[in-house]
């Protein structure tokens, strides 16, 4: 599933093609998204010109000057491209041709992503469910300690829930916790406000080194120029088991908390 660096990755790679353009023609193939688009409204937003990109959360929001915001969500094999011709592949749900010429497509094989149509002001849930992600001011050890202090859940299920701190996904929860030195099973309530500090440190250093890779690529993800992220190279836990640990050379293990496959150094994350 795409998460914040690849939602970042992916604004920063459309946002030089569309911001400034307006949109000619929608193209709207197979409909049947996680929500269906709402055709009567693609007018709101039709030879409207682009203000900007921004992300909030694992959310793409690209805003018009007449106050309306295309609201997108990746889902889990979703991806965006800008293409110079309009050839459109199997997964290719939705095109935006732009008044440059250009095409801005939605490719998605399973269908689990979102594209909505919103006016300013208007409350979504989506957005309003999620907490701060790790580079918002918002995201500080306070918040965090305030959030997690009589928690009984474990530190991975507290990173992987989106209501807390939000855009951080499996891959790089492991990745966190791994440079943090930290159990992935250390409970909620058992955290000091430095291993607070220490979490939130390294979740913007993780985050901040997958962006600038281009995300990671495992299965589907692909960036805006149709091309993979380079992440993976840097991984040092996730997907590893049985691998050496890159520190101490211990085997890399995994268990499954809350569904969800955990990668850890049971030596170097004592804490």
């Amino acid at each position: 599933m795409p998460e914040l660096p690849e939602v970042e990755t992916t604004k920063r790679g459309i946002e030089p093609h569309i911001v400034k353009k307006s949109i000619d023609s929608i193209y709207i193939g197979k409909n049947d998204l996680r929500i269906k688009f709402n055709k009567n409204q693609k007018n709101n937003i039709l030879d409207t010109k682009i203000l900007g990109v921004r992300r909030r959360a694992k959310y793409i929001l690209v805003d018009f000057k007449n106050k309306y915001s295309l609201l997108i969500h990746l889902g889990m094999t979703g991806n965006l491209r800008v293409a110079d011709n309009l050839s459109l592949d199997k997964h290719d749900h939705m095109a935006f041709s732009l008044n440059s010429k250009k095409h801005l497509i939605y490719n998605d094989v399973r269908r689990f992503g979102l594209i909505l149509i919103i006016k300013e002001g208007e409350k979504i849930e989506l957005l309003e469910n999620n907490g701060p992600d790790p580079f918002e001011e918002a995201a500080n050890y306070k918040y965090f300690l305030g959030k997690i202090e009589n928690s009984k859940s474990t530190i991975k299920s507290i990173l992987l829930n989106n209501k807390i701190i939000s855009g951080i996904g499996n891959i790089y929860a492991c990745e966190i916790l791994f440079a943090s030195k930290i159990s992935p099973s250390k409970i909620g309530s058992s955290f000091t406000e430095d291993e607070c500090k220490i979490i939130l440190k390294n979740s913007k250093k993780i985050l901040n080194k997958a962006i600038n890779a281009g995300g990671t690529t495992l299965n589907d993800y692909l960036n805006a120029e149709a091309k993979p992220g380079y992440f993976k190279i840097h991984l040092n836990v996730y997907d590893r088991e049985g691998k050496d640990c890159k520190n101490c050379g211990e085997k890399i293990k995994r268990i499954v908390q809350n569904g969800r496959s955990t990668f850890f150094c049971s030596k170097c994350q004592l804490k």
